[in-house]
């Protein structure tokens, strides 16, 4: 989620520094990266990462810091040692974890980050085919979109005040707003799974 445009300097006579917001956004805007995980009851868990922190970051190709957007082990460790805790905290007995294609993880790498984690109860892993998620995926297809809208209007205006934002929003999804998109996935009980599909 990229963070509201920042105030400029612009023209002005001497003496005076002109203080404007833009109303069009920089060229580069500042960009806060999150990922989350959700079950049927609410939300486990999620992380955000800002340009600052993800310039501390090491990159594990080439050694030094820096990272664009999110990597994959920056998603291995939010696997093993957030969501894997929260999975092992579950009633279920078989849990199954379901995302999307992206960073090319594979079921065994991602079933091997959980149970190092403490997640014994993982069965299985889901990886979704590249363009299916926004049709099956509750987060992708209803969750992320109304929480940008909601942080939006809070307004945050740096990167750390948007990634707090995000963080509490996330958070405090209702339960029942969350069945909800599962409803509109067809992943639940009785539900037409060949809805979209007409």
């Amino acid at each position: 989620m990229r963070a509201e445009p920042r105030k400029l300097f612009g023209l002005a006579s001497r003496g005076r520094p002109a203080k404007t917001t833009a109303k069009k956004a920089e060229k580069y805007e500042p960009r806060v990266d999150m990922w989350g995980a959700i079950s049927y009851d609410g939300p486990l868990c999620c992380e955000t990462v800002t340009s600052s922190e993800r310039k501390q970051i090491i990159n594990a190709k080439t050694k030094k810091k820096g990272v664009r957007g999110y990597t994959k082990p920056m998603v291995r460790n939010f696997l093993q040692k957030k969501l894997a805790k929260k999975i092992a905290r579950m009633e279920e007995e078989k849990v199954i974890l379901c995302m999307d294609k992206g960073l090319n993880f594979n079921t065994t790498e991602v079933k091997e980050a959980l149970h190092k984690g403490g997640a014994k109860n993982a069965q299985d892993v889901w990886i979704f085919p590249t363009n299916t998620a926004k049709f099956v995926s509750p987060l992708d297809n209803s969750l992320w979109h109304s929480m940008k809208e909601r942080v939006r209007t809070r307004k945050p205006k740096t990167e750390d005040e948007t990634a707090q934002a995000l963080r509490e929003d996330f958070m405090s999804t209702p339960g029942d707003q969350i069945r909800n998109y599962y409803k509109h996935c067809a992943l639940t009980r009785g539900s037409d799974s060949y809805k979209d599909l007409d």
